[in-house]
C-alpha cells in the first residue's frame, strides 16, 4: 500500500513539472534600480570679466549649474555663491551636485574681476573761444527788434552741458579711482591769432596746475571771411603747443566744428575746411594728437549746430566731448596689469 502511494506521489510531481514546463514558467528576477548612476553636473559658462569700480572688489552674478542622472533628491551648491563679492583677480567657483545616496560630482569655472582703467593725466584745461566756453546759439545771435537789428548777450549752457563739463563726466565715469578734472578756459569772441590770446594761454599754464591742454580755437579768426587770417591763427596754435610742451604738458589740437550755411552767424562757413586743413597739418608737424571735431560731426553735422549756425547745441557739445574722450583714452589710458589665474584644485568625481 505504501509503495503504491509513493509511486503515485512521484508521478504527481513529474506531471506538475511537465505542466509548468509547458506553460513556460521562469525563475523570478530582482527589481531594477531606477537610479543606477550618480549625478553628473555641468557648470555655467564663466561670466564676462567685471570691473571693480572701487579698485578692490565687485559683486558678480553668474549662471546656474545643471545636472543629469542621479537621484533621488539631487541638490546643487556653488562656492562662493552666486552674487558674492569677489576680490580683484581670478577666483575659482566650485559647483557640486549630490544625491541622497551621497554620490557627488563637481565642476569648476573662473570669475575674473579687473581693476578699473587708469589714465596717465588727470588735470586737463580746455582752452579756446566761445565754443569751449559753451555759448548757447539759440539765444546769442543777431535778431530784429522793430526797425533795428541787435545782438543779444551771449548765454552760456549750464556747466554740465558744455563740452569740458561733459568730458569731465565721461572721464570720471571711466577712471573711477582717480580724480579727473577738466577746467574750462574758454573766452567768447577770442581769436587764436591775437597776441592777447597767446598771453592769456601762457598765463593759464604758468602755474603748473594742469597735465594737459585741449586746444580748439580759430572760428573767430575767419569771421572777416579773409583766408589771410588763417596762417597767423595756426601759427599761434603751434606756439601754444610748444609752450605747453616746454612745461611738460601734453597738448591735444582740435579742428573747429563746421558751420551751417544760411544761418545768422555762419557767413564764413566756406573757410572752415581750409582752416581745419591747416590745423590738421599743424598737429602733424608738431607731433601732437589731432582731435578732428569736423570729421567727427560727419555729413549730417547740422543736427549738432544751434540756430545761429556757429555754436553747437546741447547734442553738439556732448559730441565734442565724446570725440575728445576717445582721443584721450587712446593716447593716455594705461595698460592694465596682467592678473595670473589662480591655481585650481583638481576634482575627481565620486560615483
Amino acid at each position: 500500500m505504501d509503495s503504491t502511494l509513493a509511486q503515485f506521489g512521484r508521478a504527481a510531481v513529474v506531471l506538475l513539472w511537465m505542466i509548468a514546463a509547458a506553460c513556460g514558467s521562469k525563475t523570478p528576477t530582482q527589481p531594477t534600480d531606477p537610479f543606477p548612476t550618480g549625478p553628473k553636473i555641468t557648470c555655467p559658462e564663466a561670466p564676462p570679466p567685471v570691473t571693480a569700480t572701487n579698485g578692490q572688489s565687485a559683486v558678480v552674478q553668474y549662471g546656474t549649474a545643471t545636472f543629469s542622472g542621479g537621484g533621488p533628491n539631487v541638490s546643487i551648491s556653488c562656492a562662493p555663491p552666486n552674487g558674492s563679492v569677489f576680490p580683484v583677480g581670478t577666483s575659482a567657483v566650485v559647483c557640486t551636485a549630490s544625491d541622497s545616496r551621497q554620490r557627488t560630482d563637481s565642476c569648476t569655472f573662473n570669475v575674473v574681476v579687473r581693476t578699473p582703467p587708469r589714465i596717465s593725466a588727470t588735470r586737463f584745461v580746455a582752452f579756446g573761444d566761445s565754443i569751449t566756453w559753451g555759448e548757447d546759439g539759440r539765444s546769442s545771435f543777431f535778431t530784429a527788434e522793430s526797425d533795428r537789428t541787435v545782438i543779444r548777450p551771449a548765454v552760456q549752457f549750464p556747466t554740465s552741458q558744455t563740452y569740458p563739463g561733459v568730458l569731465q563726466q565721461n572721464l570720471q565715469g571711466r577712471y573711477t579711482t582717480q580724480a579727473v578734472t577738466v577746467a574750462n578756459s574758454g573766452l567768447a569772441g577770442e581769436k587764436a591769432g591775437d597776441s592777447a590770446t597767446l598771453s592769456r594761454f601762457n598765463g593759464t599754464i604758468a602755474g603748473g596746475a594742469y597735465d594737459a591742454v585741449l586746444l580748439m580755437e580759430g572760428s573767430n579768426d575767419i569771421a572777416s571771411r579773409d583766408s589771410r587770417d588763417i596762417p597767423p591763427a595756426v601759427a599761434n596754435l603751434r606756439t601754444m603747443i610748444r609752450n605747453a610742451r616746454s612745461r611738460n604738458m601734453r597738448a591735444f589740437l582740435a579742428t573747429v566744428p563746421p558751420m551751417v550755411a544760411g544761418r545768422p552767424r555762419a557767413l564764413p562757413y566756406t573757410l572752415v575746411p581750409e582752416l581745419n586743413s591747416q590745423i590738421r597739418s599743424a598737429a602733424a608737424a608738431e607731433g601732437v594728437p589731432l582731435v578732428d571735431i569736423e570729421a567727427g560731426f560727419g555729413s549730417a553735422f547740422d543736427q549738432y549746430i544751434g540756430f545761429d549756425g556757429l555754436h553747437p547745441n546741447e547734442a553738439g557739445y556732448a559730441k565734442i566731448a565724446e570725440i575728445f574722450f576717445n582721443v584721450l583714452r587712446s593716447n593716455l589710458e594705461l595698460q592694465p596689469a596682467l592678473t595670473a589665474p589662480a591655481s585650481l584644485p583638481f576634482f575627481r568625481p565620486r560615483k
